[in-house]
């Protein structure tokens, strides 16, 4: 017999593709917006918010013998048709979202859950008084999060056109490649594969932005990156690249995970090796690499996410595919060279971090209770070796049957808040503005974490997503009045930031309220390093937020 659980999954997932196809129009509607980019015309949809451009290709099908090469500038004109862009284009090859019957609870996947190689196209939604108007709105640009393995630009969390008329700017979401196809490094010699493919993707699409946005309202003199996890550790690498330096001007960083290192070449090269294995292909052999299908590919790359490439930074296993130093676009650990000034200081920045970040893969990770001391003490020294004993006094647990809670608490610190904090400083240190924030709120949405259920009650890794994009009414979910304080409070700072470099500086377009009676200062020592606790019932400031523990972990010197 079916569970409840399952049964409310499967009712929800019915509802939504119900809601969905009715409110998105996936037919073409002929009184739709029509704009000429350089390939041709395109026709929207008008919704309630403004206007919605979706499935728009920025490069050229990665497939055959574009597999695992850099993207290739998109250059097929569909001139005189008009194109239809109702329509979101497939995500990218992933271990999820490759079934009708997904239910999809945290609404990451593409609406019609399609997947394919051929996935580099982006979305555009824009507020209603954009269209034909001289108007040059700033952009914001988004990089979805899910370890370089998972995740889409047409999800419908991360659907913008509630954000978009909010602030009053141009909402682009984008795919990237993925998992083996996206982040592959090969030695085989004249056709080397140098990996990072996924990010080069993202490098496109910022391309297509500075030759195309204007069509749509943007201002390509104002892009701001946005991201969350894997999406935010890509806007650090944006931050110390020279390829990307001339295609945004600031960043919105949410929750990177600056303490999992990106592998260097050789040990890229090694995971590399192991994928070919499972493929029955020689080391580097891309003429077989290339022969095998998609779904083979998809299968070896989802089994050699468990390969222990290096067993002194078992860490990696987190995020096992994913960017690797290359001094083409990532010449270096992003924590070491933005801690040595190396990264582009002229651009503001916004970061922070939940409360709680690794109450999820804690809870991912160990399925049974951590029993003992000791036990914990073992799992802290397979990530911090010999400073384990350093940290389990520092953070003195109390006796329990259970130390995942403490274990935790640890991670969260080790992982997120405490490099958070030192790259905000070095940031700071240079002169360059940066504001930081840790949200704390629980959110009131029933069910939405049952497949996480131990993030129940607690504020978890993307529990901030709902409230920045403004999308649970787009699912039939309402926000508490509180809620919708804290979540125009996010678009009132994040839309100023676009359009003025300063969160507290407002923009004249933008519909969000101002929060009563509150400054976000920059973090500096001149204003004791204060952050905004994105809270309810009203955000406050906090100074010093964990400062003795980040303290601690500065001194321990254990990021890489």
């Amino acid at each position: 017999m079916a569970s409840q659980r399952a049964v409310y999954l499967l009712v929800l997932s019915t509802v939504l593709t119900s809601v969905l196809s009715t409110c998105l129009g996936y037919a073409v509607k002929e009184d739709g917006p029509v704009v000429q980019t350089q390939f041709g015309a395109v026709r929207g949809m008008y919704v309630e918010e403004g206007v919605i451009f979706l499935g728009l290709p920025f490069a050229a099908p990665p497939v055959g013998e574009l597999r695992w090469k850099p993207p290739q500038r998109y250059g097929t004109p569909w001139a005189p048709a008009v194109r239809d862009g109702s329509v979101p284009g497939p995500a990218c090859r992933q271990e999820i979202c490759d079934r009708p019957d997904y239910p999809d609870p945290d609404h990451e996947c593409p609406r019609d859950h399609r997947q394919s190689e051929d996935c580099l196209y982006l979305n555009i939604f824009a507020p209603n008084h954009v269209v034909n108007s001289t108007a040059r709105l700033p952009v914001l640009f988004w990089l979805y999060g899910g370890n370089y393995g998972m995740g889409t630009g047409s999800a419908m969390m991360y659907d913008g056109r509630i954000l978009a008329n909010k602030t009053s700017t141009i909402v682009v979401t984008t795919n990237y490649r993925l998992g083996a196809l996206g982040f592959l490094v090969t030695a085989s010699g004249e056709d080397d594969v140098e990996g990072n493919q996924g990010l080069l993707d993202q490098v496109e699409a910022l391309k297509w932005v500075q030759e195309n946005i204007a069509s749509f309202g943007g201002d390509k003199d104002r892009v701001t990156l946005f991201g969350q996890s894997a999406g935010s550790d890509s806007i650090a690498i944006h931050l110390v690249s020279e390829q990307s330096e001339k295609l945004f001007q600031q960043g919105i960083m949410l929750s990177v995970p600056f303490s999992i290192p990106h592998k260097t070449k050789w040990e890229a090269v090694r995971l590399g090796n192991y994928f070919a294995e499972q493929l029955n292909c020689s080391h580097g052999d891309l003429k077989c690499l290339r022969s095998k299908d998609a779904d083979a590919v998809l299968k070896a790359s989802n089994k050699a996410g468990h390969f222990i490439d290096n067993p002194l930074r078992y860490i990696e296993t987190f995020m096992q595919w994913g960017p690797s130093i290359n001094p083409d676009i990532l010449p270096g650990q992003t924590v070491d060279l933005i801690t040595n000034g190396k990264f582009h200081k002229n651009k503001p920045i916004i970061i922070g971090t939940t409360l709680e970040e690794n109450v999820m893969y804690i809870g991912m990770g160990f399925h049974q209770p951590i029993p003992s001391k000791l036990k914990l003490t073992a799992i802290l020294a397979a990530f911090v070796h010999e400073k384990a004993l350093a940290v389990l006094r520092e953070y003195d647990p109390e006796k329990s049957h259970d130390y995942r809670p403490n274990l935790s608490d640890i991670a969260t610190d080790w992982m997120f808040t405490c490099p958070t904090r030192k790259i905000a400083r070095s940031v700071a240190s240079v002169g360059g503005d940066v504001w930081l924030y840790v949200f704390d709120h629980v959110w009131s949405f029933k069910h939405l974490w049952d497949h996480h259920d131990y993030c129940n009650g607690h504020v978890c890794h993307g529990e901030d997503l709902p409230f920045l994009f403004q999308s649970p009414k787009l699912i039939g979910l309402n926000m508490t009045a509180d809620e919708q304080v804290l979540a125009g409070s996010m678009a009132y700072h994040y839309g100023n930031f676009a359009h003025t470099g300063d969160p507290n500086k407002p923009s004249p377009y933008a519909s969000s309220v101002k929060p009563p009676g509150l400054n976000w200062p920059v973090y500096s020592q001149e204003n004791n390093f204060t952050c905004l606790n994105i809270t309810t019932p009203v955000n406050v400031l906090l100074e010093g937020y964990r400062e003795e523990k980040c303290d601690f972990f500065d001194k321990l010197n254990v990021y890489p």
